[in-house]
């Protein structure tokens, strides 16, 4: 039998606009996707935007049964997109967007409660590169268990 791990995840949740349509992505959301279907309890911890596309992740998670308590609605950001061409070779190229909810997610008290509350933190590098997300990071890792 498995024990049942809380596992809370910090990153990206956004549109990945493929050649052949829009698809939920961001790769900490796929491993806590992932880690749900394997019978733990994940949570991303993300933004979105107050947009239209945010409010259709919104919708998407709650369709799939996954929380969608610890993604922030930023006002002042969009929701983030990662713009796939394919070469001749069928080789893929990914613009990441900047500046984007996602870069600005906040210190709150929820997420921190669910920082000391988690059996593990997963978090990638992109989470890293805007200072607001970054120092966010810093203060949960500073709080989570050993």
């Amino acid at each position: 039998m498995t024990v049942k791990k809380d596992i809370l995840g910090l990153g990206e949740i956004l549109w990945d606009l493929l050649p052949g349509g829009r698809k939920l992505g961001g790769a900490v959301a796929n491993l806590i996707y992932f880690t749900n279907l394997l019978g733990h309890e994940g949570r991303v911890a993300s933004a979105v935007g107050d947009d239209d596309l945010g409010k259709e992740i919104l919708s998407v998670l709650e369709k799939n049964g996954l929380s969608a308590d610890l993604i922030q609605t930023d006002p002042d950001h969009p929701t983030g997109t990662v713009e796939v061409t394919l070469d001749n070779s069928g080789r893929p190229s990914y613009s990441i967007h900047e500046n984007v909810a996602w870069d600005n997610v906040k210190e709150t008290g929820q997420l921190m409660d669910a920082a000391r509350n988690a059996d593990a933190l997963v978090f990638g590098s992109l989470f890293q590169r805007s200072g607001v997300s970054r120092n966010t990071l810093k203060r949960i890792v500073s709080v989570a268990k050993d």
